[in-house]
């Protein structure tokens, strides 16, 4: 009896201790994670259509800032005494933003304007959508716009949105250009621009959207929430495997601390989407495998098909879901082999099969096609793509096509068009005689944190001109946890070679098949696409440990200490990881791999040496 209520207070205690975690890691995250307010309404102008403003007498504009729409922005600006007469225009000044400067503030600086009763905007292509604009005298006063007509007005309309200066807070950055644009899309049923990955993802981050309009907080939300459950999630991956809460602690602290995870869960991508439900299939998988009694087996099929389920949510996020799956794959084969399940009856009799079909075939696919319906039904989602490199190469001539979904056929067309696009990236980039991306690192890098990717910086300069303070955004692990997880991985691989245990196999497998499969991708990578690989990573580091208390208890103490020094790295790095704006010899002094960089040969000086430059 006395045993069990120690039992019960252990578990309370650890409990209690994961709730204090999740709180804390939930402020920390939540803290300056964007603004909740934007410009929600925009003018899209056609080809030659304009809007003019009267310009206040004596003013001349100096900086006109605006705030591009879902699309590039192709206008340039007047300066006229009559916005009637284009013959008085003269020759204007280009005010574009490309597609990398979607949903952002844009600042454009003029010079040698000439004192004028009017500006105009003129439109060079039937996209440009725009959502609000301020003109500043060189003295950085705000210069009171008076629009000529009502459209002209509605870029007026919500002054009180415009900051003091453009940071990650009030504009996209990185791959945010992509997704959330394609949410506005999908939610104003116009062109899907983003077709290279499937629309669950995008579908999920348009919820917060839709009720509280496209701001850097609302398509930054749900991921972010999916960050936080993912420490819960790996806390119970932990104790399904190691069948004790501390481990299970120690599995979500080790997340929470990680700066990737950081990174990754607050920016408006759908990375944490995918990592979330590949997780949460891979935790019911192991229930499934861990259930093995008869009279368990309504149970064991319940988490069959709860695994299935958020396995065909990941695959509806992004394709890389298919490695975890590969790896369920596995593991189910040998869970059914090694014990003979085609030959007894009960719950590893050939019935398993079809439940197992159900699962991981039926329903995945039924969550698929369901996550297009949108597209289906949007009139304007017909998606435009080219002759394939590979066809090029064998003599086929340059064609265009265009698919909308409406059946099986184009259905899949769609999917050809997709793979098409990330199987041939390469291919195009040498075509084309394009150099590789600045940020770009070799799969085999990404454990070192050879090459971090960074995301975002922005500048802060004094009244003198002087660089004030520096905020930065770097994609990159905490280095305590991703070096000390190279040794753990190869302990737990060695341990479970010799021992042969099941717990570390299976986490070995999980890393291998996430991990190396990108040796045989020929394609440009990034440091992000181990962040699927990441937390069975994580997971050697709480295995090795296990291995060590249960050879020695002492090596107790060494759990509490670990986590104290990934907290210690995690402040330092946490500059680097959040954008918050710091003095920039403090970010000089993160860079422990420095990057020369020539500006005569736009070269950095060595290969490791072009490793942290952010």
């Amino acid at each position: 009896m006395r045993e069990k209520i120690i039992n019960f207070s252990n578990k309370n205690k650890y409990r209690i201790l994961l709730c204090v975690v999740l709180v804390l890691y939930t402020i920390i995250s939540f803290f300056k994670l964007g603004n909740n307010y934007n410009p929600q309404t925009f003018v899209n102008l056609k080809s030659y259509e304009h809007i003019e403003y009267k310009i206040p007498k004596d003013t001349i504009i100096y900086r006109l800032q605006f705030f591009s729409g879902p699309n590039v922005v192709t206008t340039k600006c007047y300066f006229t005494s009559d916005y009637d007469n284009q013959e008085l225009w003269g020759t204007g000044v280009n005010c574009n933003s490309d597609y990398a400067n979607v949903l952002k503030w844009n600042d454009i600086y003029l010079s040698n304007i000439p004192n004028s009763d009017y500006l105009v905007i003129q439109s060079y292509s039937d996209d440009t959508i725009i959502g609000e604009i301020r003109a500043y005298d060189s003295n950085e006063n705000e210069i009171k716009l008076e629009p000529v007509n009502d459209r002209a007005k509605r870029l007026l309309d919500e002054q009180d949105t415009v900051p003091e200066h453009y940071s990650y807070m009030n504009s996209t950055y990185f791959d945010e250009v992509y997704f959330p644009r394609t949410v506005y899309e999908i939610m104003n049923n116009t062109a899907i621009n983003e077709y290279t990955h499937p629309p669950l993802g995008k579908l999920l981050m348009s919820i917060p959207v839709y009720f509280w309009g496209l701001t850097p907080f609302s398509y930054r939300f749900l991921g972010n929430i999916c960050g936080i459950l993912m420490i819960l999630v790996i806390y119970e991956i932990a104790k399904v495997l190691f069948k004790k809460e501390k481990y299970g602690l120690f599995a979500a602290i080790i997340m929470a601390l990680d700066g990737m995870h950081f990174v990754q869960t607050r920016i408006g991508t759908v990375d944490s989407y995918l990592v979330l439900f590949c997780l949460t299939s891979f935790l019911f998988f192991l229930k499934y495998l861990n259930l093995d009694k008869e009279k368990e087996f309504k149970q064991k099929i319940i988490s069959l098909l709860i695994s299935g389920t958020f396995w065909g949510m990941a695959i509806s996020v992004k394709w890389t879901a298919f490695f975890v799956g590969a790896g369920l794959g596995v593991m189910w084969l040998f869970s059914f082999f090694i014990n003979k399940g085609y030959k007894r009856k009960g719950h590893f009799s050939p019935a398993i099969i079809l439940w197992s079909i159900l699962g991981f075939v039926i329903i995945p696919i039924g969550i698929y096609v369901a996550s297009y319906i949108p597209i289906i039904k949007n009139p304007n989602s017909e998606l435009t793509y080219y002759t394939s490199v590979k066809d090029i190469e064998k003599g086929k001539p340059q064609e265009t096509f265009n698919v909308k979904i409406h059946d099986v056929k184009s259905f899949l067309e769609y999917q050809k068009a997709m793979y098409n696009y990330h199987s041939e990236l390469q291919l195009r980039k040498v075509r084309n005689h394009e150099e590789a991306h600045t940020f770009s690192s070799e799969w085999y890098t990404w454990p070192l944190i050879k090459r971090p990717l960074w995301f975002y910086c922005g500048r802060y300069y004094d009244d003198n001109g002087q660089l004030e303070k520096y905020g930065t955004i770097a994609c990159m692990g905490n280095p305590a946890i991703w070096w000390l997880g190279i040794f753990t991985t190869i302990f737990t691989l060695l341990y479970s070679l010799v021992k042969r245990n099941k717990e570390g196999f299976i986490v070995i497998l999980m890393i291998a098949i996430t991990w190396l499969t990108y040796a045989f991708i020929q394609r440009e990578m990034f440091i992000y696409h181990y962040f699927i690989t990441l937390p069975f990573v994580m997971l050697t580091i709480v295995f090795t440990f296990s291995k060590l208390v249960e050879w020695k208890n002492n090596f107790k103490i060494v759990l509490p200490i670990l986590c104290t020094i990934f907290l210690g790295f995690f402040i330092y790095f946490y500059p680097v990881y959040s954008g918050v704006p710091v003095d920039p010899k403090y970010i000089d002094k993160t860079k422990w791999f420095k990057a020369e960089y020539h500006s005569d040969t736009g070269k950095y000086d060595n290969e490791w040496g072009k490793s942290w430059y952010y």
